[in-house]
């Protein structure tokens, strides 16, 4: 029988909680099994895999999940190189034996380094010379972590894998899984699981979902796991302690060509370092001497120029997007309006979806938004529920800002 875990003090208690599809208002229950997938596990006990990071979160995920009765089991990704005097993996794995001796469950370490340099780090430096921005936190998520993965954990019978993350997946009366933010607004991670489908969602668990980062931390309090002096995970866990100045000039020296900067109309105003130096939006770096603040709005790639201007030509109303991922399976009828994350930091902005006939979609924004970059993602909410995502694919169209 599952087991309802009980908050340490009132100040846990999440308010306007759901039990199922009943609210109910300071029940003084954290975890609620529909919330975050519980109601997908068979109500026996069960093997469960937990992705290990050597992180608070993972780590509680797993307490959790213990606490719930379930037979767990933790497996440690190694996935880059140790390429600086900032051994991060060591660390990580370090804390992971640490935590699972204290949990008393088994730690195994999957080796993924070469996998994780064709499908990561091999699309990060050709994104890098194709002068796109790219999200290797994402796509570590759809080909890695629930890709790979997933796959090894499912080829050994075990039918779910956990993770840290802050996000909800809900199945619907229509037994399809749903996606949606985490109760967390400053930790919610819908945005990078985004891309997964539904055969991934079902078998997929997130211990975290109803609760906030400060309440994991009290709960690793209670067990014991001292996380004083460990990070929270990062993105780009392959620099390993390097910037990414310094990562691509030792392995992609050949994306540092100088070249001119120009304004839009033509106007030669300095020269720049290498093209992978610089991001859309960005305002450093770009010399002194101008009568007023000028910022990167795109690369010339062809011609290795970089082009700049005011704020007034940065941000635009409309951009269009490709490779589109449902998290239903089906694509919703078009055209519709969703809130709309370009980015993992950034606040949604209204915005309508439609199909275009370049085999792709447009999105035309309410209000002009402010940095759109080709590579990123584009995430599309309906208040809080993750209907879908896709690669922002261009910006050089349409109604400047």
């Amino acid at each position: 029988m599952i087991k309802l875990y009980q908050p340490l003090n009132d100040k846990l208690c999440i308010q306007d909680c759901y039990n199922g599809n009943h609210r109910i208002n300071g029940c003084g229950i954290i975890l609620n099994m529909a919330i975050i997938g519980y109601d997908k596990l068979p109500s026996t006990p069960q093997p469960i895999m937990v992705a290990m990071s050597g992180g608070v979160d993972s780590s509680v995920a797993a307490a959790l999940l213990i606490e719930q009765g379930y037979q767990v089991s933790g497996i440690l990704m190694r996935l880059y190189e140790t390429i600086s005097n900032d051994n991060k993996f060591q660390r990580s794995l370090d804390k992971a034996q640490e935590v699972s001796a204290r949990l008393n469950i088994p730690l195994e370490i999957i080796d993924y380094r070469e996998e994780f340099r064709k499908r990561v780090i091999g699309y990060f430096l050709l994104s890098q010379q194709k002068g796109i921005t790219p999200n290797p936190c994402f796509i570590c998520n759809v080909k890695i972590k629930w890709g790979l993965l997933l796959g090894n954990v499912l080829a050994r019978g075990v039918n779910w894998l956990a993770s840290g993350h802050y996000a909800r997946i809900v199945k619907n009366n229509q037994n399809k899984m749903e996606l949606y933010k985490g109760m967390d607004p400053g930790k919610d991670q819908s945005y990078v699981l985004s891309g997964l489908d539904q055969n991934t969602l079902s078998h997929m668990v997130l211990p975290l979902a109803a609760y906030s980062k400060n309440q994991i931390r009290e709960i690793a309090r209670r067990y014991n796991l001292d996380f004083k002096s460990v990070d929270d995970s990062q993105d780009l866990c392959f620099f390993d302690g390097l910037g990414q100045e310094e990562f691509l000039n030792r392995y992609a020296k050949e994306l540092f060509i100088p070249g001119e900067i120009k304004t839009h109309d033509g106007r030669l105003v300095g020269m720049h370092n290498g093209l992978a130096n610089y991001t859309i939006g960005q305002r450093k770096g770009l010399g002194a001497g101008n009568k007023e603040p000028i910022y990167v709005l795109r690369k010339d790639i062809i011609q290795n120029v970089l082009i700049v201007g005011p704020g007034s030509q940065l941000g635009r109303k409309d951009i269009s997007v490709t490779d589109v991922n449902w998290i239903s399976g089906d694509e919703p009828p078009l055209p519709d309006e969703f809130d709309i994350k370009i980015r993992y930091r950034s606040t949604p902005k209204r915005g309508t979806l439609n199909k275009n006939n370049r085999a792709g979609y447009d999105i035309i924004f309410a209000e002009p938004i402010r940095d759109p970059t080709p590579g990123q993602i584009a995430v599309f909410y309906k208040n809080d529920q993750v209907i879908g995502s896709a690669f922002i694919s261009d910006t050089t169209s349409g109604e400047n800002i």
